[in-house]
Parts: C-alpha cells; structure tokens; sequence
C-alpha cells in the first residue's frame, strides 16, 4: 500500500530536517576542528566570520571570537538536536489533523460529496477530536467514536505523548522542564528544573515511533 500525500508530506519534512541536523552537526564540528588546528594563527580578538567565507552569516554572529566559539560548541549542538523535536510534533499534528479530515471525508456518514463537505455526524466527531488536548489523546478519541482499532499503535503512542510534552516545554516554558513534564516524560528523565537537552540518539530513538503511529493510522485510510 503506498503512502497517502500526508504521510510523504510528513516523511519529507522530518526526512530534510534529519538531513539538515547532521549537515549543521557537520559544520559545527568542521569549524571546531578548523579554530582547535589553527588556533595559536587566529589572533584572540578576530570573529570568526573574518577567517571563513560565508556571507550568509556576516555580521549575525556578533564578536565571536576563537575562545567565545569553542565555549559555545557544545551549546550549539545540543541546540541544533534539541529544536527538532519541535519540527517533529508540529509536521505529526499537521498529518493528524489531515488524517482525521481524509478519514471522515471517505465515509458517506460523515461526508457529503454532492456539497464537499462533512455532514452533522462528521462535524460532531471532528469538533470533538480536535478540542481534545495531546496528540495521542486526539487518536484514543478518534477510536472510541468510530471506533477503530489502535491497540497496534498503543507502543508508539507513549513517544507521540513525549514529543508533544518535550514540544510544550520548549515552545512555552523556554526548555525548562516542571514537575508535570519531569513525571510524564517517559522515555529520557529528567528532573524539574532541569533543561531540556536531547542527543542525537535519543532524538531518533523518539522519532521512528512517532513515524510508526502515523504509518499505523496512514493504512486505515484505504
């Protein structure tokens, strides 16, 4: 069974974002290694954007000098990884939102095609999954007034919950974690108070079965 539009919509977004993760990963630690080998050369005062050619960032980077840098690096790579968790449940609730759109609009119940639009019972169920809150709670809603099987997805319905929690904090609480998201995260720990930096590893580890419930919910479409 091929992929609807949305789940390529979805996989292309994460796919690019992957990609642009490990390319900044990449420059980051090229430059790193360029001020590190050629350290003693680079006089203490000169910014960066002097010794390398990339107008694109001229005069963006303040006074960043060698040593402002090489204290930073590891600031910026955790940045680069950490952010992506907001690309991931952001382009997971848009394919959720269409999924739940595509779903009502191939059943005759809950669709109208002579007017293009949802009839009663379509808009009843569509009003009251999307006021829902939680992107994993919208799912277990969609099921229980259909109802359709998810018990398949259940697995991967734990990460949906931690993206969009991991995304909250970042988004509304500038990455640092409270008492609710230190309790209800589940796969990394952490503790209240603490900020949210996430690894490389545990970024993938989080997205594959996030990928996994919307190629779950995806198969329902046909």
């Amino acid at each position: 069974m091929s992929d609807s539009e949305y789940l390529r919509d979805l996989k292309t977004v994460w796919g690019i974002s992957c990609h642009s993760m490990w390319a900044e990963l990449l420059s980051i630690s090229i430059t790193e290694n360029l001020v590190r080998s050629r350290y003693a050369k680079i006089e203490s005062s000169a910014c960066l954007d002097e010794i390398v050619y990339a107008p694109e960032v001229k005069g963006r980077l303040g006074h960043l000098t060698k040593d402002r840098y090489l204290e930073r690096v590891p600031n910026y790579k955790d940045a680069v990884i950490t952010n992506r968790v907001i690309i991931l449940s952001a382009s997971f609730e848009l394919y959720l939102n269409n999924f739940v759109d595509a779903y009502l609009a191939a059943r005759q119940q809950f669709y109208d095609q002579a007017t293009g639009k949802r009839t009663a019972a379509g808009d009843k169920i569509y009003g009251e999954v999307m006021k829902v809150r939680g992107l994993s709670a919208r799912i277990k809603k969609m099921a229980e007034m259909m109802p359709f099987k998810i018990k398949s997805l259940n697995a991967g319905l734990d990460y949906v919950d931690d993206v969009y929690m991991l995304r909250n904090v970042l988004a509304h609480r500038a990455g640092q974690v409270d008492d609710c998201a230190a309790q209800n995260i589940k796969h990394i720990s952490f503790r209240s108070g603490d900020r949210v930096v996430i690894t490389a590893e545990q970024m993938m580890a989080l997205a594959a079965p996030v990928i996994k419930v919307a190629e779950g919910l995806d198969r329902k479409l046909t």
